[in-house]
């Protein structure tokens, strides 16, 4: 009855590879979204597709369609100021990913301050969500419900904690993209 040790060692190796396979296929996934963000903020940036193409050493096809990758995973907000305050979060989340303690840090003392300035049931309301999400610790479910389309995540953007994170260069690309990202 040797054969089974094999199979069984078989089957591990079967169940590493998928493991691997997968983890490469969502570094892939989250690598090919990077590069379309990257060209978007180009294109937001006043870089044509053309432009763009030859200095990222790729197509101008190419370059449309990661344009249009980018475009697309945005929500469709009607609302200028609605459209900039998802592209700031969206500028927030990526620095929450790279630095949460600090990101995080910050948005508490605003928090703080916010809470002893707020007036108003609503107001109050957002201020709360807030200290709930960030308090939470789920650094995921912070990042979904910031950047959700629905109506909270809207309401949300517009009462923020996280004022100053952000360097006047990274606002004002957040801008361009918002102004670019327009349907």
């Amino acid at each position: 009855m040797s054969p089974i040790p094999l199979t069984d060692e078989l089957i591990q190796r079967a169940k590493i590879a998928a493991e691997a396979a997968e983890k490469a296929r969502l570094e892939m996934n989250a690598a090919s979204e990077r590069r379309a963000e990257a060209v978007f903020a180009l294109w937001a940036e006043g870089l044509s597709v053309r432009r763009i193409a030859g200095l990222t050493g790729v197509s101008p096809a190419v370059t449309q369609r990661l344009l249009e990758k980018a475009r697309e995973s945005r929500p469709q907000l009607m609302r200028r100021e609605e459209r900039v305050s998802y592209e700031l979060h969206r500028a927030v989340a990526e620095k929450i990913t790279k630095d949460p303690q600090g990101v995080l840090g910050k948005a508490r003392t605003n928090l703080q301050a916010m809470s002893s300035r707020i007036r108003g049931g609503h107001a109050q309301g957002w201020v709360t969500d807030w200290i709930t999400l960030i308090n939470a610790g789920d650094i995921g479910q912070l990042v979904a419900t910031m950047l959700s389309a629905d109506e909270k995540g809207i309401d949300l953007r517009q009462m923020t904690p996280f004022a100053g994170v952000l360097s006047q260069e990274e606002r004002l690309l957040a801008i361009h993209k918002a102004t670019r990202a327009a349907r």
